[in-house]
């Protein structure tokens, strides 16, 4: 079904396209519950597949790409790179579905302006292909992790350090999908953090990757802490170091004012992938 007519003929904006995006996501995951019966998760990629007109999932060796959509006329193949972990998999097949969308929502050449007329364009091919990872990025996350069942469980199991592997595990989605997800839809405002080793100081110096807040009408808004580099001893190398959540305090730049917010933080992973992911409470 072809979802073309909904798009407008005027041009959209960025948060318009993103917001048409996550509409056509939800309304694609109600149908699978509708379908199935149920709004338990996991929700995989493989029963989104028969509902957008996909033909077949293949697992091969892509080599350095973790997925690609290809497009005949009877329907699309997906083909997901079979040497990266399963909820990689999962990601990149749920992220060649979101392709699918764009094409249903004839979304593409909006985005294709857009890109032209904000970035540089100089550099417009790099900023369009961008701009569509972006919202196939923000589709698969919707998929995966529909907000409303999302909700549930994390209201269930509580904001805290201790859900984000639990979610994980429930959404068959990584540690750091579940964290941003966390903070993006929580009725308790969090932010996100990823940490990771900064290579070649000894000791080893924690350096933020990103950090994530609530979703608004105009995006994710982004904050961060005082200090996005730290060094030993701290809290965060306990967590690094030790398989338990750390409490502590740290202070954060939140638009114009800098407040010191409770945080808890865990390390995930091990070897050169060990990380730690952190949850902040502005309202505690």
């Amino acid at each position: 079904m072809n979802h073309s007519n909904d798009v407008n003929v005027r041009r959209l904006s960025v948060d318009e396209s993103v917001r048409l995006v996550i509409e056509r996501a939800r309304q694609l995951a109600e149908q699978l519950i509708e379908h199935r019966g149920h709004s338990n998760p996991p929700f995989l990629p493989e029963e989104y597949a028969p509902l957008q007109s996909v033909k077949a999932i293949m697992k091969s060796d892509l080599g350095q790409s973790s997925g690609v959509l290809l497009r005949y006329p009877d329907g699309y193949v997906i083909k997901v790179n079979a040497n990266q972990h399963i909820v990689r998999q999962n990601f990149s097949c749920a992220h060649e579905i979101g392709h699918v969308l764009l094409d249903d929502l004839n979304l593409v050449p909006q985005v294709e302006e857009v890109a032209y007329r904000t970035f540089n364009p100089q550099a417009n091919g790099e900023a369009r292909a961008k701009a569509r990872e972006r919202l196939c990025d923000i589709a698969a996350t919707e998929l995966l992790m529909p907000s409303f069942v999302f909700k549930e469980y994390l209201s269930s199991f509580g904001a805290s350090v201790h859900a984000v592997e639990r979610l994980a595990h429930v959404f068959r989605v990584s540690i750091t999908s579940a964290a941003m997800r966390i903070a993006e839809i929580s009725s308790e405002p969090c932010l996100a953090l990823l940490w990771q080793p900064l290579r070649g100081p000894k000791p080893p110096c924690l350096r933020l990757s990103w950090c994530v807040g609530p979703s608004t009408n105009a995006g994710i808004v982004r904050n961060a802490p005082v200090h996005t580099q730290v060094r030993m001893p701290s809290s965060l190398h306990r967590a690094y170091d030790e398989n338990a959540s750390v409490k502590s305090f740290r202070q954060f730049r939140l638009g114009n004012t800098i407040k010191r917010l409770p945080t808890e933080s865990k390390g995930f992973g091990s070897g050169e992938n060990r990380y730690v992911i952190s949850l902040a409470f502005p309202s505690r």
